[in-house]
């Protein structure tokens, strides 16, 4: 069975409350974005120490230009991994082992755009790739089919690697992203948007 995990892009501290509220009944992992507006065209909640004592475990995926400088602030006793965005980072080597000094897990997020090749020199040190879907910054976007192919290479690349597709993601998707060999799958709207998130969640993990 595939994961699924939520995602979650707010702008209050309080939208973010009322959704993980939504979610514990079926999951305890949900995906922070976090975004600048510049990095992307739109902004999310970002202060980390509100977040501490969120009642959830965290990916936080840092869709933020220099995320070397927020690493610490966003490590977290209840974030388990750190998404930072391979076109938002000028040394990855460093910014790979400054987040494994946190403690925490690290994943190469790469745009629609972003040929897998640039993970080459990165892959074998890294728990997760994520390929998204869209082009980041907003939910509701439709799939970018050929990403697919971009699945397939990173597991070329690095089978034992941990994929994971963010953006886009539905029921009538999801068969063909785990076919090409996606690991956890990413969703926003087709979950928040859902009359049953039970049964939402449900249809993505199969």
């Amino acid at each position: 069975m595939v994961e699924v995990i939520p995602a979650i892009l707010e702008k209050t501290l309080e939208e973010i409350h009322e959704k993980v509220k939504r979610i514990r009944p079926y999951t305890k992992m949900i995906q922070l974005d976090v975004m600048d507006g510049a990095f992307v065209p739109n902004e999310t909640f970002r202060n980390p120490w509100q977040l501490r004592d969120l009642p959830v475990t965290m990916e936080v995926h840092l869709m933020i230009e220099r995320p070397v400088l927020f690493v610490n602030s966003w490590a977290l006793p209840n974030v388990q991994r750190l998404i930072v965005h391979y076109e938002a980072v000028d040394n990855m080597e460093h910014l790979i082992q400054h987040i494994r000094q946190t403690g925490k897990k690290v994943g190469i997020a790469i745009n629609p755009s972003t040929s897998t090749f640039e993970l080459k020199p990165y892959i074998n040190d890294i728990d997760l790739v994520v390929v998204m879907g869209v082009d980041p910054g907003f939910s509701g976007q439709s799939f970018q089919y050929d990403v697919l192919e971009k699945i397939k290479e990173v597991k070329k690349l690095r089978p034992d690697v941990l994929v994971e597709v963010d953006g886009g993601v539905n029921a009538d998707n999801r068969d063909d992203i785990v076919a090409a060999g996606c690991d956890i799958l990413a969703a926003a709207s087709f979950l928040w948007k859902s009359e049953d998130l039970g049964a939402a969640l449900a249809q993505l993990r199969g």
